[in-house]
C-alpha cells in the first residue's frame, strides 16, 4: 500500500481519536517513507540535472553523496575550519553530521540514504507533535500535501530541507516553552546546516521583537 494513502486515512482516523501511539507512529512512518524514497531512482537526479536554461548543475543529494564518499579525506578541525575560509556549501553542523554517519554506517553511501531519509521523516513527526499533542497525524499529513515541492525537497534537496525543519521545530518549541535557551539554540543552528537560513532567521527576529 502507497504510504499516502495509509497517512492520509490515519489523518482521517485522528480527527475522531487522539489514541495513536506517537512512537509506533513515527516509526512507521519515518520507515515507510524512507523506504519509498530510498527504492526510488536516482540515476537521473544523482550527480547533475539540466536548468531551465539548459546549463549543468550539480544536485544537493550528489553533492551530499560525493561528500560523504570523500568525507573521510576531511579532518572534524577541517570541516570547521574550511567553513570559516569559505562558508557556502561547507555549514559545519551538517557536514559533521555526515562525518559521524560516515563512521557509524561504516561509509556505505546505500545505507546513509536511507538513514538521512529516515531522519527526515522522523524530525517532520516531531514537528507535527510539537504542534498539536493530539492532531499531530493531521498536521504531518497537511506539512507533506500543503505543497508540492515539499515531496519533491524531501527527495533531492536534503542540506536546506533539514535545516528548515530544525527552524520550524526551534520556532514552535519557543511559542511553547518557558525556558527559551534551548529552542533558540535550534533556530541559530540552522545556519551552520544552511547558510540561507540567515535571511529567515532575521525575519522571524523581527516579528518577535515587534510582536
Amino acid at each position: 500500500i502507497n504510504p499516502l494513502f495509509a497517512l492520509i486515512f490515519c489523518g482521517f482516523l485522528n480527527l475522531t481519536t487522539s489514541r495513536i501511539n506517537f512512537l509506533i507512529f513515527t516509526f512507521m512512518f519515518a520507515l515507510s517513507y524512507a523506504l519509498l524514497f530510498y527504492l526510488k531512482d536516482y540515476s537521473q537526479i544523482l550527480y547533475q540535472m539540466r536548468g531551465i536554461a539548459g546549463n549543468l548543475y550539480t544536485t544537493d543529494i550528489g553533492f551530499v553523496i560525493n561528500t560523504f564518499n570523500d568525507i573521510n579525506n576531511i579532518s572534524w578541525f577541517g570541516i570547521v575550519d574550511r567553513f570559516i575560509t569559505n562558508p557556502n556549501g561547507n555549514e559545519p553542523l551538517f557536514w559533521l553530521y555526515v562525518k559521524t554517519a560516515n563512521i557509524l554506517l561504516f561509509g556505505n553511501a546505500s545505507i546513509f540514504v536511507f538513514f538521512h531519509y529516515f531522519v527526515m521523516f522522523v524530525l517532520i513527526a516531531f514537528l507535527g507533535k510539537i504542534v498539536d499533542n493530539k492532531k499531530f497525524v493531521i498536521i504531518v499529513t497537511c506539512i507533506l500535501l500543503s505543497n508540492f515541492t515539499t515531496l519533491s525537497n524531501l527527495y533531492e534537496v536534503w542540506r536546506q530541507t533539514i535545516a528548515f525543519l530544525l527552524f520550524f521545530i526551534g520556532i514552535f518549541l519557543f511559542e511553547a516553552r518557558e525556558q527559551k535557551w534551548l529552542p533558540r539554540i535550534i533556530i541559530y543552528s540552522t545556519v551552520l546546516v544552511h547558510i540561507s537560513m540567515i535571511i529567515p532567521i532575521v525575519f522571524y527576529e523581527v516579528f518577535v521583537f515587534f510582536t
